[in-house]
Parts: C-alpha cells; sequence; structure tokens
C-alpha cells in the first residue's frame, strides 16, 4: 500500500516553515507541494465508498476563526443497505445515529503531510470487520450492523504545524461521542503510520471516555534523545534500514520538521547522519511517559485500560519507536493493574509483518486478516460489557 506513497520522497525539496500570509512564498509553497499531493491521493480517491458502504460527510466547526475558520471534514461509514446506484454522500446518509454499534476513528498515514491510505485501508479494515461478522456462527455479529467507520481529514503540516492534528482527532471524537451519541457500544482508535501516533495521543488524552482498544499500525515514533533535550528518529532500525525507500527517510525527516516548525538547512544537514534531526516538540504529546498514562487513568471513571493493538514490520526503519511504545504501555499495564492475575490484565495484541511498512495489507493477507479476526473479537467482547 505504501508504494502509492513513493512519491513522497519529492517533497525534501519543499520548505517546511512558510509563511501563509505572504501571497508569493505560500504560493511558491503550494506549487511545489500540492502536485506530489495530487499524485498520491488520486491512487486513494480511486476507491468508490459509496459503492461499498452508506456515506455521511460530517463538517464539524472548530470555532477558532483566522485561517482554521474551515470545517473539519469527517466522513463517515455503515454498512451498506442501499445499492442505488444514485447513492452518494449526499444522499446516502447515516441518519440513525445512535449507540447500538461501535465506533471506530480512523487516523489516515502519511508523515502528516499528505493524506495516505485515507480511503483505501479505512475501506480494506472496515469491510474485513464487516465480514467476520456475518461469519460470526455464534449470531454475535449483528451488533455490526450499526458500526459507524470514522475517517478524520486532520489538517497538514506544514500549514499547520503540531498540535493541530491531535486537535483535530480529538474534536471530532468528542463531537461524534458527544453531540452525535455514537459508540455508546464500543469506541475504537485507529491509526495507519503517522495516524498510529496520533492513535496514541487521542487514547490518552480520551481514556475519560471508556476507549476499548486502540489500534497502533506501524507508528512514526520519535524517541527521546540521549544526548541532549529533545526528540528524534534515531535508533537501530533507523540506521540499519536508512536505504528503505518505503517509507524515505530522507521524507520522514522532512516531514517532521514540517509538523514541529523546524527550518530546513540542506548545506548543514547534509553532513548529518539519518536519524540525527532533533526537534523540542513531542509529536506523541507524551504518550511515550508512563507517569502520564497513569495520572490519565487514574482522574478517568475508567476500570480497564484500553486494549493494544501494535503492529510493527521488519524492515522499516520506523520499527524500533513502536518496540519503544511496547515497553511503554507494559509498564503502564503493571502500574495501574499489577494487583490483578495476569490473566485478568490488559492485553496487548502484538504482530510483526514482514514486508516493510504497511505492505502486509498487499501482501500479507492471511496476516491481515489474523489481525481483523482478533480485533472483532475484542470489539464484539466490549458491545457485550457495554450491553450489560
Amino acid at each position: 500500500m505504501f508504494g502509492k506513497l513513493v512519491p513522497v520522497g519529492s517533497l525534501v525539496k519543499c520548505p517546511t516553515v512558510v509563511d501563509w500570509s505572504n501571497e508569493q512564498e505560500a504560493e511558491a509553497a503550494k506549487s511545489c507541494m500540492n502536485p506530489i499531493r495530487s499524485t498520491i491521493e488520486s491512487g486513494d480517491d480511486s476507491v468508490d465508498l459509496n459503492a461499498l458502504f452508506d456515506v455521511q460527510s460530517v463538517d464539524i466547526d472548530r470555532g477558532g476563526g483566522g485561517i482554521d475558520d474551515k470545517p473539519l471534514r469527517v466522513t463517515l461509514l455503515k454498512k451498506k443497505r442501499s445499492t442505488s446506484a444514485a447513492d452518494d454522500s449526499d444522499t446516502a446518509v447515516v441518519d440513525d445515529n445512535k449507540s447500538s454499534g461501535p465506533l471506530i476513528l480512523y487516523m489516515h498515514g502519511g508523515g502528516f503531510t499528505v493524506r495516505g491510505g485515507k480511503n483505501a485501508l479505512a475501506a480494506q479494515m472496515f469491510s474485513s470487520l464487516l465480514q467476520k461478522a456475518e461469519e460470526d456462527e455464534d449470531d454475535h455479529g449483528s451488533f455490526m450492523d450499526d458500526a459507524v467507520w470514522a475517517v478524520v481529514e486532520y489538517r497538514l503540516a506544514p500549514e499547520y504545524i503540531y498540535p493541530a492534528a491531535t486537535e483535530d482527532c480529538l474534536l471530532a471524537l468528542n463531537h461524534l461521542v458527544n453531540e452525535m451519541n455514537l459508540g455508546g457500544k464500543g469506541i475504537h482508535i485507529n491509526g495507519v503510520s503517522a495516524g498510529a501516533t496520533l492513535a496514541m495521543e487521542v487514547t490518552l488524552k480520551s481514556i475519560d471516555m471508556n476507549i476499548d482498544s486502540f489500534f497502533v499500525d506501524e507508528p512514526m515514533v520519535p524517541l527521546p534523545s540521549k544526548n541532549e533535550n529533545g526528540w528524534s528518529f534515531d535508533s537501530s532500525s533507523f540506521r540499519r534500514f536508512s536505504y528503505a525507500r518505503i517509507p524515505p527517510v530522507s521524507w520522514l525527516e522532512w516531514s517532521l520538521k514540517a509538523l514541529t516548525g523546524m527550518e530546513t538547512y540542506p548545506s548543514i544537514e547534509s553532513n548529518i547522519p539519518y536519524g540525527m534531526i532533533t526537534t523540542n516538540v513531542d509529536i506523541t504529546g507524551g504518550s511515550l511517559e508512563v507517569a502520564n498514562w497513569k495520572h490519565a487513568f487514574q482522574n478517568s471513571n475508567s476500570t480497564l485500560l484500553p486494549t493494544l493493538f501494535l503492529v510493527n514490520a521488519n524492515g522499516d526503519p520506523l520499527k524500533d519507536g513502536g518496540v519503544y511504545f511496547k515497553q511503554v504501555y507494559e509498564h503502564v499495564i503493571e502500574q495501574v493493574e499489577g494487583e490483578k492475575r495476569s490473566s485478568e490484565r490488559t492485553e496487548i495484541k502484538y504482530f510483526e509483518t514482514k514486508t516493510g511498512h504497511t505492505l502486509f495489507y498487499a501482501l500479507e493477507p492471511s496476516v491481515f486478516q489474523q489481525m481483523m479476526s482478533e480485533w472483532y473479537t475484542v470489539m464484539r467482547k466490549a458491545h457485550g460489557n457495554r450491553h450489560q
């Protein structure tokens, strides 16, 4: 799947800091970035969501004014009930907003700078989960008939730096749950690559909403720097797989700078080894700190930590970041649920794929199906617990 994102490597020639009030500077930046973004998104747009699901587009007012006055677009997908060819996002409305099915909040990948796999991966995952429900021999799958898969079109960098994307995802979740009354039978957070990093922070900051699970797929996680305050991609996996084209490490570092408002200095950075670009902004929003999870949980009404599904890929420069987060969450479980028997503690479902960053969606179908089967089981259990 990430093969469609190979053109992202061309973004490194674009500026990471732009004065958007300067019309000439802004147009130059857009002329550099927009053709690449369009190429990437055109492949994703070939997936016709309206042919697969009932679809509703929801525009949420940010209430900020100024350059942020454009509403946040969230696309809601539900199991298709109509086969009319005329169905589209304006007519096939998800209008029976109620809490009889789970809510899955989905954050796409793309390094926070492009929209990667926004439709294609959403369709693949949600279709698989609905199929699992159809095949449920115990006839418990009907709860998925009213499941809602919500695709968040969060703001991108460098136009909007951290924490704009996080704020959008939190706004979307709060609106869907508190204004549209969705998720009463389960709330699940899902993100791929950069979206997985968002899933970590959104879950941390929404624990009081009783999140049931979060699916963190190959997250883009800068690690705490060893020799100075800050965060960087420096790790054994980043150095070992720096030759990788999926994703290109030069683009990963460009995206980190774009997201955190760092200038690019090619003449200087050409002599810096990969992984050593350091930012003073923690783009995980504190989700690498055990104490933050413990504090959030203890100050919530939640009785259980959310189940973590974590995917890492062999050959992925970002692998060590995922491993680091796994260790963090293991410590969280130990500190929060240490008095429970091991069989009663929150689970971490960990998967390692073989084909590189996000490629298992296309190249490892059996692994993908196993993931979806286990996630469906967790969703069914969460629904049952909330139904009692």
